[in-house]
């Protein structure tokens, strides 16, 4: 994945195979398109000028959503159902697996209490993880000296990126 960081705007650009990349613009602008935000990245531009779309512009809002309980009597919810992460952490399919699999657990010995925690367990390092990108972002200026650190100490970055999936 390679992010991009620009004014009030990040592109995201994820391989997802056969010579195919995602392409995903993450803004607070709720007006900003791609077409008005590629020209701010003048490399991620010429990189894909020659690249055609193969799929139609999508877009969606995306929020940290936390419930109070994922349960009630013998309804329970997974997934952004059961509150969510921002999708800048990339964990949303991940974390929606691991709480089914809590759930069934959860399910077999008869508590849904034991989802209850094992959810709140689960959503926790997402959760920080989502903070810590987000701060980035509404604070431009901390952008240069944690990535001159990330370059500079490679250790610290791997550190951070095995935390946010799980190692």
């Amino acid at each position: 994945m390679e992010i991009y960081w620009g004014p009030g705007c990040q592109f995201y650009v994820t391989p997802v195979g056969g010579g195919e990349a995602c392409v995903a613009l993450i803004t607070r602008d709720q007006h900003l398109r791609m077409d008005f935000a590629m020209p701010r990245f003048q490399e991620l531009a010429r990189r894909l000028e020659s690249a055609p779309a193969i799929s139609e512009m999508r877009g969606a809002v995306t929020v940290t959503r936390r419930l109070k309980r994922v349960y009630r009597g013998n309804t329970a919810l997974i997934g952004d159902a059961s509150g969510s992460v921002d999708a800048i952490t990339g964990q949303g399919m991940s974390l929606a697996f691991r709480q089914a699999v809590a759930l069934a657990d959860a399910l077999a010995a008869g508590d849904l209490e034991l989802y209850q925690a094992a959810h709140r367990r689960l959503a926790r390092r997402p959760a920080i993880m989502a903070q810590l990108m987000l701060t980035l972002d509404r604070f431009p200026h901390l952008r240069p000296g944690v990535l001159r650190t990330f370059a500079a100490k490679p250790a610290i970055f791997e550190r951070l990126l095995a935390v946010h999936v799980g190692a």
